[in-house]
């Protein structure tokens, strides 16, 4: 095996945790009631993610998998933590990890369906969007530059609002996910 083939199995789980480090984190950080614990088994999830990252199958679901990796780091820091006087139950923090992994796919899910619905809009549309969210210029600036009423442009922003929102259930529903 040529070295550049070695490579790209590392290549592979380094793009992917970088992908989902912050998803990775916000999971760890709903299982834990302090950051600065969350920071701490974050860092023991990753040293373990890179030690048994051999066992992970490129191309299947990194984030199942890295979650179910910082499940048990989770569940052994609250174990050994005795500084804490309030700890979760051992059911109470399964019930939470299944739900936070759960939240983490119909979030994607739902992003995934936003990227669509936003290709339907006019480019005038995505363009104010773009202006006004991506770009957070102010809403009297834009109107001014554009000759409109700031209430114009909260209007028509708020109309672009509910169609993203309506075309993004409605995706979702049809995929049978709750909203």
């Amino acid at each position: 095996m040529d070295a550049g083939a070695a490579a790209r199995p590392t290549e592979a789980f380094l793009k992917e945790f970088a992908s989902q480090h912050d998803r990775l984190f916000a999971y760890l950080f709903s299982l834990l009631p302090h950051r600065p614990d969350a920071e701490d088994v974050f860092q023991r999830t990753s040293l373990v993610l890179w030690q048994k990252f051999d066992q992970w199958e490129p191309g299947s679901d990194f984030l199942a998998w890295a979650c179910s990796v910082a499940f048990y780091e989770a569940r052994n820091f609250i174990r050994v933590a005795s500084r804490d006087r309030l700890r979760f139950g051992e059911a109470l923090l399964e019930s939470l990890a299944k739900e936070r992994a759960e939240s983490l796919r119909r979030r994607d899910d739902r992003v995934a369906a936003l990227q669509e619905c936003l290709k339907k809009l006019d480019h005038a549309e995505r363009e104010l969007l773009q202006r006004a969210y991506v770009d957070e210029e102010s809403i009297r600036e834009l109107a001014r530059l554009d000759g409109q009423a700031a209430q114009t442009l909260y209007n028509r922003l708020n109309l672009i609002r509910k169609r993203l929102l309506l075309c993004v259930d409605l995706r979702t529903a049809a995929r049978g996910e709750p909203a």
